[in-house]
């Protein structure tokens, strides 16, 4: 028993040394994957996710028929496609916000658990990744502005 003690704490030890959990930004809701696949993402699917998908690809048959006046049912299933192409992008991107936390996420918290170790939340500091803008741009970038013409 002591020894899977041991390997769990060296475990959440070799997460905490990584430089962040999280590879592009600071979550705001508890991370549940950060790194999720296609099929975890796809099993934590809400019921919002689904009528978004049915309204897009419904809405794209609807205008690809209304506006499609020479051949309007090839139009249409033209169309669908497009939209149940977009409303799955928008399915899965949504799905995948919450399992990385940038969306409310306490429905998936509570089914699969959060993750052992969350990204710190910081402060918006100066820096590479907040750069200030310093207003000290060279001439050549933006030249000064000629107002004799501005009469």
């Amino acid at each position: 028993m002591e020894l899977e003690t041991y390997f769990t704490l060296l475990k959440l030890q070799s997460y905490s040394k990584q430089s962040s959990t999280m590879p592009f930004g600071d979550p705001k809701f508890p991370v549940i994957n950060p790194s999720p696949d296609v099929d975890q993402t796809i099993r934590s699917l809400r019921t919002s996710d689904y009528l978004l998908a049915t309204f897009l690809t419904s809405g794209s048959w609807a205008y690809g028929y209304i506006f499609g006046k020479p051949t309007r049912m090839a139009c249409a299933s033209t169309a669908m496609a497009l939209g149940m192409t977009a409303a799955g992008m928008a399915m899965l991107q949504n799905g995948r916000s919450r399992l990385m936390g940038y969306r409310e996420n306490a429905r998936e918290v509570k089914t699969y658990g959060a993750w052992p170790v969350q990204p710190e939340v910081k402060a918006n500091v100066p820096g590479v990744r907040y750069p200030v803008a310093t207003g000290l741009t060279s001439p050549s970038v933006t030249p000064p502005l000629d107002w004799k013409n501005y009469d």
